[in-house]
């Protein structure tokens, strides 16, 4: 009887383990793919290895693509009247907002323009007298009587010279009625540049001066058109190295154009023909 248990209970264990030296093989991992991509405890792979292929070559495709459809669009050309379009009864060109200096230092102006308040911190100071200096030689000179007259109107409005970055860059210069003065801004650009390269730009500003009818209403197209003859001259006549500034390109191309007059009227300016 000891012997027949015995033998049962051999066979009992000898099967146990049998069963479970199966199950061990059978539930048993396959080796994971170490080709650094994710996978499952079974070690299936997250994403078949062709898709993730297929992915890593066709992103660099699809990018290239995304920038040639965005380079392709046809963008209506901005015309240089819009980059330098009326502001209104109190604002010679538009600028959008503008960014100021906090410093609210006064110095007087050079040569033709002392009674002139130059305001801001020390580069805008500097980079403003520069430019007012170049263009005071230019009024000073006496070939354009309108340069004097703005000058004129300008210190009886208790004008104000400071630098400011523009909403609208291709703007280089504007002025506006500021409680209850003239203040004319010139665009920060110049505070990185040779000075005198926004002497054009003051003279623009001068010219504009002269409309008998501003501050009220805008400023009319054929003072615009002065203003532009004479910022064209002074492109061509000042030191202002080999590549012009923007401005300078930008008369010359609205001069140039086949009807400035009305390229001027549709951005706002006032027709005092």
């Amino acid at each position: 009887m000891d012997d027949a248990q015995g033998g049962h209970d051999g066979a009992g264990t000898g099967a146990a383990g049998g069963g479970a030296s199966a199950g061990a093989q059978g539930g048993a991992l396959p080796p994971l793919q170490d080709d650094g991509l994710p996978t499952l405890p079974t070690g299936e792979p997250v994403l078949q290895r062709w898709f993730v292929l297929a992915m890593l070559v066709l992103a660099p495709v699809a990018i290239a693509v995304t920038v040639w459809a965005f380079l392709s669009i046809d963008r209506d050309p901005v015309g240089a009247a819009e980059r330098r379009p009326a502001g209104g009864p109190e604002v010679t060109i538009a600028r959008g907002d503008a960014m100021l200096s906090e410093t609210r230092d006064a110095v007087p102006g050079p040569g033709c323009a002392q009674a002139i308040r130059i305001i801001g911190d020390a580069g805008s100071q500097a980079a403003a007298t520069g430019a007012l200096a170049a263009a005071c030689e230019v009024v000073d000179s006496d070939r354009h009587p309108e340069l004097r007259e703005g000058l004129v109107a300008w210190i009886a409005g208790g004008g104000q010279l400071r630098v400011a970055t523009f909403e609208l860059s291709g703007v280089e210069s504007s002025t506006r009625v500021e409680d209850d003065r003239l203040v004319m801004e010139l665009n920060a650009k110049f505070q990185f540049d040779d000075a005198v390269r926004g002497a054009p730009a003051v003279l623009h500003q001068l010219a504009l001066l002269s409309d008998p009818a501003w501050p009220g209403q805008p400023v009319g197209v054929t003072t615009e058109l002065t203003a532009a003859r004479i910022q064209h001259e002074a492109c061509r006549t000042l030191d202002l190295g080999e590549e012009l500034p923007r401005g300078c390109r930008d008369v010359e191309e609205l001069l140039a154009a086949d009807d400035p007059v009305g390229d001027l009227l549709e951005v706002g300016f006032r027709d005092d023909r």
